[in-house]
């Protein structure tokens, strides 16, 4: 990705420079398109691979539900009260751009179902990095800089994201109207509104599998057959016999 949005500036920089109208802008017109067509397979090859292997090797994906918009805000700020840091900030909303966090939920969302996976999301308000996952102390001054988190209570010293992803698996509620959240994942038993055990039917159970039996005739009756009808008398020889 690093490597492709590189030839992409150099790319965009020729455009620029280019004389409109002319031959040399067309082929830098198409070299930007193709460079961005290939940012975007990637992208997508990425998220596919990642969602597929957690929605088929994990019965239970948790997740955050995370304020995009408000994360990808722009720190210009305005004319009387001007940002600070605004080229950090654009760096941060390009990174967090490009690993497409809402794709990958809505990819997580119907692969789940798809795979017979459930999906767990924890509410965005809820202080998953600053909360200890050992002790449940909540640090409130810590900085997004603050890569390690460190507790005051207990004394656990451990990486800022492995914190909050321990949290995250403990404290994320599954989502109701989930299809797949109405039964276990798998093929074993499962228990109806009654209580009563009954299994998953087999989605293959109403399709008739191709048998061939050795020997079998066919059994719908032959077709009639039709009866020669006499030839016809050949007027020139009943003429001659008359003669």
């Amino acid at each position: 990705m690093r490597r492709a949005e590189k030839r992409l500036t150099k790319a965009q920089r020729a455009l620029s420079r280019a004389r409109k109208g002319s031959a040399r802008r067309a082929k830098a017109r198409q070299r930007v398109a193709r460079l961005h067509h290939e940012l975007a397979v990637r992208r997508g090859t990425a998220l596919h691979t990642v969602t597929k292997e957690l929605a088929t090797r994990f019965a239970t994906v948790a997740i955050e539900d995370l304020n995009v918009l408000g994360m990808t805000s722009s720190a210009r700020g305005t004319v009387e009260v001007p940002g600070t840091r605004v080229r950090q900030k654009a760096g941060l909303n390009r990174a967090i751009l490009d690993v497409a966090p809402g794709e990958l939920r809505r990819q997580l969302d119907y692969k789940t179902s798809w795979y017979g996976s459930r999906l767990a999301v924890l509410d965005r308000w809820w202080p998953s990095s600053k909360t200890c996952s050992a002790c449940s102390w909540q640090n409130p001054r810590l900085a997004l800089a603050d890569r390690t988190f460190h507790c005051d209570s207990c004394g656990l010293r451990i990486d800022r994201d492995t914190n909050a992803a321990r949290n995250i698996a403990a404290h994320a509620v599954l989502d109701a109207t989930h299809p797949a959240a109405q039964v276990v994942p798998g093929r074993g038993e499962t228990e109806n509104a009654r209580g009563a055990p009954i299994r998953l039917p087999d989605p293959r159970a109403g399709e008739q599998a191709a048998k061939k039996r050795e020997g079998a005739r066919l059994t719908s009756p032959a077709s009639p057959r039709r009866s020669i009808p006499p030839a016809s008398p050949n007027p020139r020889q009943e003429q001659a016999k008359l003669f």
